[in-house]
């Protein structure tokens, strides 16, 4: 059953039912059919309205497809409600939707009561009819909105009594508003004092596997490279160029927590790291993402791999997106020291939150490894990085 349902009815019926019976057997002693008639109507209307209050909503049909939709902050979009009616026509009545306030209705009246929005249409559906609800909506704020319930209220068409349906399956449609991205000074401050395999003109290593090009020889040149082939084609000396590359990547450390409860600066934190993600994606520069909310499986947080492309942002906005102040955490050494553990360091991290003295100790680790540290702080209405010092008194007192 796709549909609790709850009937009331009013208390008139039943006196309306009595009323019935009562001129039905006043007839035969009065001797008038009129009266008999009488009585009959008022019973048939009484059976009538409570058979069409018990039986209304069966055969009614919500089509829920697994539906998820991603906008920014100001975009537009609309809830698609789709219903199938194989049961008793449906007049006349009003539903009910409640969904989560990061999207609100671009038309409709609509009630907010608990960061949930309560949206009211009337509805009519016809037997073997399908009909779709198209409710338009703008996105305010950052966050998953999801429809949260579906409620039906059928009136009979004499008003004795309701009829209220209820659906009872987790519904499938949901909305993520990615947050608004803000201005971070310094991002392009990493760079790597170790080899690798990422392409980089300030890199002082070089892919010797293979030359991608040659230029005029330099009395500075080491002998060995020059390219024969190809001094003897110019008729002047050639050097082998190779590709300049280093140890790429950015892990984002990020502490939602502020004590026992989730940082009012939440807002900032996933603003500022939706710009970070953005910048290392157009640098082709691979990034992760460790957040200290809970989440369920092998890695015990919000955790997205180092990865590269536009598939790997989105999952990262996704993310983002995700977080809100009732989101389950766990405390940030307990990520630090799992981090530490099982998962490679990247040659430039950050930290953004709350910085405590219990996390000098992995810092610290990271840094003689020579890992770049920085921290997130916030500056008027942007965000800066700058180099994370540990305090050292506080590590060695541990």
């Amino acid at each position: 059953m796709q549909w609790k349902k709850t009937v009331i009815e009013d208390r008139f019926l039943s006196i309306l039912v009595f009323l019935g019976i009562l001129l039905m057997v006043a007839s035969f002693y009065m001797n008038s059919w009129l009266i008999f008639g009488a009585g009959l109507l008022i019973l048939f209307l009484a059976i009538a309205n409570s058979y069409y209050l018990k039986h209304i909503g069966e055969g009614l049909y919500f089509e829920n497809n697994r539906n998820r939709n991603r906008f920014f902050i100001g975009d537009s979009g609309e809830w698609d409600l789709q219903f199938f009616n194989q049961g008793l026509p449906i007049m006349k009545g009003n539903l009910s939707i409640y969904f989560d306030s990061p999207v609100v209705p671009a038309s409709a009246e609509y009630h907010i009561h608990q960061s949930r929005v309560d949206v009211s249409l009337p509805f009519s559906i016809g037997q073997k009819e399908k009909i779709n609800i198209h409710i338009p909506f703008r996105a305010e704020k950052r966050g998953l909105s999801k429809i949260r319930k579906l409620e039906l209220h059928i009136p009979h068409f004499f008003g004795f009594g309701d009829t209220i349906l209820e659906f009872t399956d987790v519904i499938n449609m949901e909305t993520l508003v990615y947050p608004q991205r803000i201005a971070v000074n310094n991002i392009d401050r990493h760079k790597s004092v170790r080899p690798g395999s990422s392409p980089s003109i300030f890199s002082v290593f070089e892919d010797n596997m293979g030359p991608i090009g040659t230029r005029d020889y330099l009395p500075t040149d080491s002998f060995n490279r020059i390219n024969w082939k190809a001094s003897a084609r110019r008729m002047t000396l050639q050097t082998k160029e190779f590709e300049r590359i280093n140890e790429a990547g950015a892990v984002m450390l990020i502490n939602v927590t502020d004590g026992y409860s989730v940082t009012s600066k939440l807002e900032f934190l996933m603003s500022s790291i939706a710009e970070m993600g953005y910048f290392f994606h157009r640098n082709n520069i691979p990034f992760s993402l460790c957040m200290n909310i809970r989440s369920a499986g092998s890695t015990p947080f919000t955790y997205l791999p180092l990865g590269t492309g536009k598939d790997h942002l989105q999952k990262l906005l996704d993310l983002l997106a995700i977080a809100d102040f009732h989101s389950p955490t766990i405390p940030y050494e307990q990520m630090l020291f799992f981090y530490k553990r099982h998962m490679p360091a990247a040659p430039f991290m950050v930290h953004a939150g709350i910085h405590t003295h219990r996390t000098d100790g992995y810092m610290q680790e990271w840094s003689r490894e020579g890992v770049q540290l920085f921290e997130l702080r916030e500056h008027d209405e942007g965000g800066y990085l700058e180099p994370l010092k540990p305090n050292l008194k506080d590590v060695a007192g541990k």
